[in-house]
């Protein structure tokens, strides 16, 4: 006869309140992360500095991430992910730290510094470490509908700066310390959340630990660790998804972190219009992406999702392609408003499905490497492609601006030729991306909680 076992919490309410807390987190770091886009004009006046020197900013910020979320997942699969992310939470403080005091020495050195700093910490707090404990707390479950959450709050923190930061500079007399301060409150509040979310699972994991007998705790300690060699097991499907990946987000996020000073160099658009449409996309994904996870859940199809998504991202850049005559101020806000609504729906269909693929396609003690090394190659483009961006615009007029959106589209065709191999090479490969989200049961005996612990490990 079989033992019956309480539930764990993974399997219980507090699941939500784990990814409420992961939620808290993604909008304190996404603040902090996207200020040069919101701010552009802000850091020129202040720095005395171009366009391209923004890009660089978003290179500084993503050089350190072609390699450290690799080591990042590594040491999260080794030391256990807690202790990884307060570790890397702490460098997100200093990064801050050292941006409030470049605004306030105006020392753009500084606010290179800081932004390296934020690098080092962010794009493992963000991708690695929290995509290691969603899958953790979600595994078996809605791990789709708890990742389009995720990101779309991560998508609420671009709302809420590029609402806030540009007000923040006004009413403080056009102050850029103000701004950096104002993001600095909000790295504390993470650091907290941080804390917070590491005593939850401690709690958790030694409440699970509790309800193992003997054999099933020798398992878990016999479970093999992660080492460097593991990567090689790791499939073609898996490799595709990078590609996908670093296209896809490099097209959309260097539109957008460029997007405010487009709208207003080449569409001649008024201020209102411009923060408008650059957080259009960030509401439709904030609205739209929890119920496309859930949805997904449901019936799997992933990689008919991103062909979907792709080519959704594609027409958009066709559209900002187009030649208008902004002279004629609403032909060209109306360009723009349809460009930027298909962005939306792309962000919104394009996250859910694609982050959820990553655990389907590597072992279970290897997720945190597996988000590490997507980590690494999406970093690897959103260093690369900004500095040739900012090349592109060295000269910023209307036609360098179409010249970017000539070689964010050449990416975004890449991104779709790999969106199409990945639909073929699963039809051939026991279509394990197109199976919907296979659930767990509610209540767990013996058994099934040995299940568990082959796909968890307890820090």
């Amino acid at each position: 006869m079989k033992q019956q076992k309480q539930i764990s919490w993974h399997r219980t309410n507090v699941r939500w309140l784990f990814l409420g807390l992961t939620c808290l987190f993604q909008v304190g770091c996404c603040i902090c992360i996207d200020f040069p886009s919101v701010l552009a004009s802000q850091i020129q006046s202040t720095f005395n500095v171009g366009q391209k020197d923004i890009n660089y900013l978003f290179s500084i910020y993503s050089m350190p991430n072609i390699i450290l979320p690799f080591f990042g997942g590594i040491i999260i699969d080794k030391i256990g992910v807690r202790s990884a992310q307060l570790i890397f939470c702490s460098l997100l403080v200093i990064g801050q730290g050292l941006c409030v005091k470049g605004a306030q020495e105006q020392d753009f050195n500084l606010l290179k510094l800081g932004m390296l700093f934020l690098g080092l910490g962010g794009e493992v707090c963000l991708t690695v470490a929290q995509s290691a404990l969603l899958t953790k707390w979600f595994l078996g479950q809605e791990m789709s509908l708890a990742f389009g959450v995720q990101i779309t709050f991560i998508r609420v923190g671009s709302v809420i700066g590029a609402n806030w930061l540009p007000k923040v500079y006004i009413w403080y007399g056009n102050s850029f310390s103000a701004c950096m301060m104002f993001c600095f409150a909000f790295v504390l509040i993470t650091m907290l959340t941080s804390f917070v979310q590491s005593i939850l699972d401690k709690k958790s994991d030694k409440r699970d630990k509790e309800q193992m007998n003997q054999q099933e705790l020798t398992q878990l300690e016999q479970q093999p660790s992660v080492n460097c060699s593991d990567v090689k097991e790791f499939k073609f499907d898996y490799y595709l998804l990078s590609i996908s990946c670093v296209c896809s987000y490099s097209a959309f996020l260097i539109l957008q972190s460029n997007g405010i000073r487009m709208f207003q160099i080449r569409y001649n658009l008024t201020l209102t219009q411009q923060t408008f449409l650059y957080t259009l996309p960030y509401f439709i994904s904030a609205t739209v992406t929890p119920f496309i996870g859930y949805f997904i859940d449901k019936i799997g199809k992933r990689p008919i999702f991103l062909i979907i998504s792709g080519n959704l991202l594609l027409l958009s850049t066709i559209l900002f392609s187009k030649n208008v005559d902004c002279l004629i101020q609403d032909q060209c806000f109306s360009l723009v408003l349809l460009a930027q609504f298909i962005n939306g729906i792309f962000f919104a269909l394009y996250a859910p499905v694609i982050w959820p693929c990553i655990p389907l396609c590597v072992n279970a003690n290897s997720q945190g490497t597996g988000f590490g090394i997507i980590g690494s190659i999406q970093n690897a483009g959103l260093t690369i492609f900004p500095i040739i961006v900012g090349r592109i615009l060295f000269n910023e007029n209307a036609i360098s601006y179409q010249h970017m959106i000539y070689f964010l589209g050449f990416i975004t065709f890449l991104a779709n030729i790999s969106n199409i191999i990945i639909y073929f090479y699963d039809i051939y490969h026991d279509n394990k991306l197109m199976k919907p989200t296979l659930k767990l049961s509610e209540y767990e005996v013996v058994s099934e909680q040995e299940e568990l612990t082959d796909n968890t490990r307890v820090d």
